[in-house]
């Protein structure tokens, strides 16, 4: 049975996004058969209940801060987000040692933490099998074998270029957003976003640490308008008291304190007030409008990035925002509704919310299992080739008629340089590769099945591909792709199989790969 560990932590400080998002992943693993352990300093009461409880997962605590200034003692600069971690990295690292000896050596290790950068990776490196970094600063390197950075940003990959290895897989943007599989449960169950404002969703996070609930209690009063409200507050929240008089005196608003439900009051929603950050992705996995605010540089960048591809309004920092302009635009979306609908359907392009489980598929994939296609394949290939979604990436997306992929079928499997396979995951085909082989030199294309994309695998067909090769052409050296340059898919799975560009051409070396 497969182990998975998790390095983060829930505090003031840091918020609660770190501690959710890894969670989310926990379950989509745990779901997988992994046995799940979380290292943390300390765990909010709250989250053991609902986190950590329904996975059985093994929690270490490793106690109480015991220096002032984490990275001040390190090697190398110290990080921004030192404090946060309370203990110098080299400290933390072997009490993470220590705490992972205690059980079988896990699989992966998947570390989310600001504070924690390749100095502590690589005093872990030896003590596990695969390392998994958790990103959105881009401020430091990491030595991992796979980065995952869930925002949105229109050149993701050149904001980690220079600061992960080259072998590194890649996860960036929305749709691996580490959501609980609630959201993509309601997401497959969500009515059209018609632009109507009647209900408003209202929360800034697990902390809301500026307190920008009740100012926008206040603006929604100010408004004018008469909307169902639904605040969503932490059980300690420093205002409690006076948000729930807020709510008390009022027919149609209601608090609820540390919402098990937070995806089915969403769904009921019209419109979104919150905080940027973890929620950005709950609310687009439900193509929610939003209008939103930061209180991290982190978050005001992606604030910034979502408000220019509208896909959110965007009220910048938490102090550059009062009650009468959240109130001024309320009554204006109120009455556009065709903009809140534009919103909602920029949003819900995003993600779909089940970037949990296509993280979890990339970490513990069933195999792919290979075959040679057979002459009983021939009708099927051509259903799968003729899909919409197939051809609309294709060098030539025209259908192809029965009688004429027939008869090329039949020429495929007598062509000795030609290898058509069948790629079969968890008991049906998953995709199908054909390789041209000339010389040390072979010319790849893939298809996945209708309805088997955006599981990661893509990469893992092109990857047991190329072991197929070594063992049937060991001759071949190189392997050579052509990708259109819009299609962000097949040019993201070449790239984690391995493949580099050259020119526009993704090449795998098979004699170094």
């Amino acid at each position: 049975m497969p182990r998975v560990v998790f390095r983060c932590d829930a505090t003031r400080a840091t918020g609660s996004g770190h501690l959710a998002r890894c969670m989310a992943l926990a379950h989509a693993l745990h779901a997988r058969g992994a046995d799940i352990d979380v290292v943390v300093r300390d765990l909010p009461p709250r989250a053991r209940e609902l986190l950590i409880a329904p996975i059985a997962a093994t929690v270490h605590e490793l106690g109480a801060p015991t220096y002032g200034h984490a990275n001040a003692s390190d090697e190398g600069a110290p990080l921004a987000h030192a404090d946060w971690l309370a203990v110098p990295q080299r400290v933390d690292a072997q009490q993470t040692i220590e705490a992972l000896r205690a059980h079988s050596r896990p699989d992966w290790l998947i570390v989310d933490h600001y504070a924690l950068d390749t100095r502590w990776e690589r005093m872990l490196r030896p003590h596990v099998g695969g390392i998994l970094a958790i990103d959105d600063l881009a401020d430091r390197e990491h030595d991992c074998d796979a980065l995952l950075d869930q925002n949105f940003f229109r050149e993701p990959h050149v904001r980690y270029d220079a600061l992960v290895p080259h072998h590194a897989t890649r996860m960036l943007g929305p749709k691996y957003s580490l959501l609980r599989a609630e959201f993509g449960a309601a997401r497959e169950r969500l009515g059209e976003r018609t632009g109507e404002l009647e209900r408003v969703f209202v929360c800034f996070g697990g902390f809301d640490v500026a307190q920008q609930t009740m100012r926008a209690l206040h603006a929604l009063e100010q408004s004018g308008l008469d909307l169902h409200v639904d605040v969503i507050i932490p059980g300690d929240h420093p205002q409690r008291a006076a948000i729930e008089r807020w709510c008390r005196g009022r027919t149609d608003a209601h608090v609820h304190h540390d919402a098990d439900e937070i995806a089915a009051l969403m769904a009921a929603a019209d419109l979104a007030i919150g905080a940027s950050g973890t929620m950005n992705w709950e609310r687009a996995a439900l193509s929610l409008p939003s209008i939103i605010a930061s209180v991290a540089e982190n978050q005001h960048l992606v604030g910034r990035e979502l408000a220019a591809d509208r896909a959110c309004v965007y009220l910048g920092l938490a102090h550059e925002w009062t009650a009468d302009t959240l109130a001024a635009l309320l009554r204006g979306l109120k009455g556009t509704p065709a903009l809140l609908a534009a919103l909602a359907a920029r949003a819900g392009a995003l993600t779909d919310g089940r970037g949990a489980q296509r993280v979890a598929a990339r970490l513990l994939p069933e195999p792919i299992e290979l075959r040679r296609a057979t002459a009983a394949d021939c009708d099927a290939i051509h259903a799968w080739r003729n899909a919409e979604e197939t051809r609309r990436h294709s060098g030539d997306a025209r259908p192809i008629a029965l009688d004429e992929h027939r008869r090329w079928f039949a020429r495929v499997l007598q062509d000795a340089q030609v290898a058509l396979l069948v790629g079969e995951h968890a008991g049906s085909a998953a995709g199908v590769l054909r390789y041209d082989v000339a010389g040390e030199e072979a010319v790849v294309s893939i298809y996945m099945v209708p309805g088997r994309h955006g599981q990661g695998l893509g990469t893992a067909l092109l990857r047991a591909g190329a072991q197929w090769l070594r063992r049937h052409h060991p001759a071949v050296r190189r392997i050579r792709a052509e990708i259109r340059r819009d299609n962000t898919a097949s040019l993201e799975a070449f790239a984690n199989a391995g493949f580099g560009l050259e020119r526009h051409t993704y090449v795998l070396d098979l004699a170094h790969g």
